[in-house]
């Protein structure tokens, strides 16, 4: 009589289970430093990770094992799948600044026409973080208060929470924006915030130039047709106009509202355009003073020119 055959024991995988679409590392192989702000965030993540570990989250890294990694305010969560059938979760957590901290720093970035100038036009360079620390406000949160765990129960580095810092470093290297969104505040509400809080720091300081008046009609508007004889003739307003008393404007407004420039150099970069600018306004003002002057006579012309039956001192007679 046949015996029923043996059930078959489940054998566990060879490495680590296989996920459909996984993230995966796409940093070459030899590649070790890290732009900002990643640099900074390396040194919280995966700085003095042994070497056996380091190369099974490389192996992770580049099959593809993490998933669902996830970027908040004050936390960063991501799975990785391993030989067990439920995956790992690893969270990195840390600290947010607080409405009065970036108020602080709004007010500080604003301030500055250089911080303000790159944030706005969409840059996010590594000088962003001077006002945070000016402000006593670090933009990175500090070592000791950055928190990563791993339901593997591991203590101090493992395998899946190594391969998702290498991932959150990537992520950092592509979006550097990113670096301020995980400490509390989106990238996009800071920049309107900033354009806003720039006009108010601006807002009465002495203006190179001021806005033009409103122009007061002096009667209703007439039709163009009926305006072709003076249409080209700029009328007595024009005058009027180059006859106005000149406003009184700030010294170097411009120069002043941009601050000190990034340039080194042997002289200072502003007082060098502070002087170009004096030399232009001086040239300029007496080319209009030669220009508005009326021409000197040569010697003998004027008796030359006296209309008969007058003097020579007498005045001429307008043409």
């Amino acid at each position: 009589m046949s015996q029923p055959p043996e059930p078959r024991q489940k054998t566990r995988p060879d490495g680590p289970r296989r996920v459909r679409n996984g993230l995966k590392l796409r940093r070459k192989e030899g590649e070790t430093e890290w732009p900002w702000p990643a640099a900074t965030w390396e040194q919280r993540l995966v700085t003095d990770v042994p070497s056996e570990i380091m190369i099974q989250a490389l192996e992770y890294g580049r099959l593809g094992q993490a998933t669902k990694l996830e970027f908040g305010p004050g936390l960063i969560t991501a799975n990785v799948q391993c030989e067990p059938a439920k995956a790992f979760q690893v969270r990195i957590e840390f600290p947010v600044l607080s409405e009065v901290a970036w108020l602080r720093v709004l007010q500080r970035t604003a301030a500055e026409a250089i911080y303000a100038a790159k944030l706005l036009a969409g840059e996010f360079p590594s000088i962003v973080e001077e006002p945070f620390t000016e402000t006593g406000h670090p933009f990175f949160p500090p070592a000791e208060d950055t928190l990563v765990t791993c339901t593997c129960g591991a203590e101090g580095f493992c395998r899946h929470k190594v391969v998702v810092g290498l991932l959150v470093l990537e992520r950092l290297q592509e979006s550097p924006e990113l670096a301020m969104e995980i400490r509390g505040r989106n990238v996009e509400r800071f920049r309107t915030d900033l354009q806003e809080a720039r006009m108010l720091a601006t807002r009465g300081v002495s203006q190179a130039h001021t806005n033009p008046d409103i122009v007061r009609l002096a009667g209703p508007i007439r039709s163009i047709g009926s305006r072709l004889d003076e249409f080209w003739r700029p009328g007595p307003s024009l005058e009027a106009y180059r006859n106005e008393i000149a406003q009184k404007h700030a010294h170097h407004a411009l120069l002043r509202r941009l601050g000190s420039s990034p340039l080194e150099g042997r002289f200072p970069i502003t007082g060098l355009l502070a002087s170009i600018y004096d030399t232009v306004m001086e040239k300029s003002r007496e080319m209009r003073i030669a220009a508005e002057s009326p021409p000197e006579s040569p010697e003998g012309e004027d008796d030359a020119q006296t209309p008969s039956g007058t003097g020579a001192d007498e005045p001429y007679s307008s043409l």
